[in-house]
């Protein structure tokens, strides 16, 4: 065999050994690979194996981000570089991302495509290069594969052969791992949201039981109120009707009586008694009413109902909170039809907004100015809706809260006196009987009040 045939078989078989390196690396990349779940691992290693295979300095893999029209890069071999952004279509990387084109060059920097602001950012310089898309078989990009500056000499066609088989496998194994990276985001997602609820829960069965503690102690209140006329009529009773019975005795035996005595017993005393003893168990029957209206055990969820008359039953119902938080709280109702809604759940918003109204009337700085709250009933010109406004003269609302008050957690109270539930409870109730509930500007003749809470809901539900 001739010298030049013992040459080409020895470039032959060099090739070869070469061809058999690169296929037993491919096998080595692809359980690599799939090894890798995390997005920057398997970055790392699609950039680390394209770098060794193709015997380059420094290879970049940039991500294509779809929604914000730019590709990224998190990871470039050599020194920590932080991520690197670009436009789609900026760059010999971007034009690549925009195209899929293969690009190969020998002198980057003689390219119009080039971009050097990487460089000046990396300290890098680029000298060849070759660039690729990494592609699904639908045809989607999904990144970029740059390899940069080849050891020995341009790049070659085997170079873009091998890096095409490579980047078949890399947008593979991208995929799955921003797949993967999805899930798990989803699944946090889905943990923090499953805590919020259990949360949400927690807060709102804290917040019912410090509403029925507050609905109890104003019932108590008032029960115990009406009681004490109950048992004072109940006392004095047995003893006007023994001194009755005393005198009657007397008379009887043709002794002398007090007659002063006697009249006031017969004209006052015992009616005193006894109208004590009326007064008291009327009062008593008068708030199981209440309540059973409050309540609305024996109606349908959708009714109609008079919001006057729900105004004036809820006021009473706080009595004790307006005593305690020493508000003056007033009423102006105006003519109002009848409005088709749920009853039971309108009276528990009319309440809250009440409460909310006492709350913030009672932490008014001035000590001079008495703390007011008034109560609002009006119907829309166009007799479809009917509007109930709360207005208080306390601190006020900041301009930056308004938009955010009715959002679920959000309060300005302090620490321990507020969940951010009540508001957000009561603009879904609103709204889930056709109605709305905003924040207002105190009108003209309403200048003496800083805030003012309005809701409003239709005469018919649709």
């Amino acid at each position: 065999m001739t010298v030049e045939g013992q040459t080409r078989e020895a470039e032959e078989l060099n090739r070869l050994r070469k061809e058999v390196a690169r296929l037993e690396e491919l096998i080595e990349i692809n359980q690599r690979l799939h090894s890798c779940l995390g997005v920057d691992e398997v970055l790392q290693t699609i950039v680390d194996v394209a770098t060794r295979s193709l015997e380059a300095e420094r290879s970049t893999l940039y991500v294509v981000d779809e929604a914000e029209g730019e590709i990224w890069s998190r990871i470039a071999q050599g020194d920590d570089v932080g991520e690197i952004r670009l436009k789609i279509g900026e760059g010999i990387a971007g034009h690549v991302a925009k195209t899929g084109e293969t690009v190969r060059i020998s002198d980057a920097h003689t390219d119009e495509r080039f971009n050097p602001r990487v460089d000046a950012k990396t300290g890098f310089r680029t000298r060849s290069m070759l660039c690729m898309p990494l592609q699904l078989s639908d045809g989607k990009r999904v990144g970029v594969l740059q390899v940069m500056n080849k050891r020995d000499g341009p790049f070659t066609d085997e170079d873009v052969k091998h890096l095409g088989v490579l980047s078949v496998q890399a947008a593979l194994s991208l995929q799955n791992a921003q797949f993967i990276a999805r899930l798990s985001s989803l699944s946090e997602q889905n943990r923090r949201l499953v805590e919020m609820l259990e949360q949400r829960l927690q807060d709102l069965q804290e917040r019912k039981m410090v509403s029925m503690k507050h609905l109890a102690r104003g019932i108590a209140h008032e029960v115990n109120n009406q009681l004490a006329k109950v048992k004072g009529g109940a006392e004095s009773l047995p003893e006007d009707i023994g001194e009755l019975r005393k005198m009657t005795a007397a008379l009887l035996r043709g002794d002398e009586v007090d007659t002063d005595e006697l009249r006031y017993l017969l004209d006052e005393g015992i009616r005193l008694s006894v109208d004590g003893i009326l007064e008291g168990t009327a009062g008593i029957e008068e708030i199981v009413h209440r309540i059973r209206n409050f309540v609305r055990l024996d109606q349908e969820p959708v009714q109609f109902t008079n919001l006057n008359s729900d105004v004036e039953m809820v006021i009473k119902m706080c009595a004790t909170d307006i005593e305690d938080a020493d508000v003056s709280v007033k009423s102006e109702l105006g003519e109002l039809p009848d409005v088709e809604c749920r009853p039971r759940e309108i009276n528990i918003l009319l309440r809250e907004l009440l409460w909310n109204a006492i709350y913030y009337a009672s932490e008014g700085k001035a000590k001079d100015v008495s703390r007011l709250v008034l109560v609002k009933t009006t119907a829309a010109s166009d007799k479809e809706s009917v509007m109930v406004s709360f207005l208080d003269n306390g601190p006020g609302i900041p301009r930056q809260s308004r938009e955010h008050i009715f959002d679920l957690f959000y309060t300005t109270k302090p620490e321990g006196f507020g969940t951010g539930l009540g508001l957000s409870e009561c603009y879904a109730i609103a709204t889930r009987n056709g109605g709305s509930l905003v924040v207002e500007d105190p009108g003209p003749e309403e200048s003496q009040f800083s805030t003012k809470i309005t809701l409003r809901l239709p005469v018919r539900i649709r």
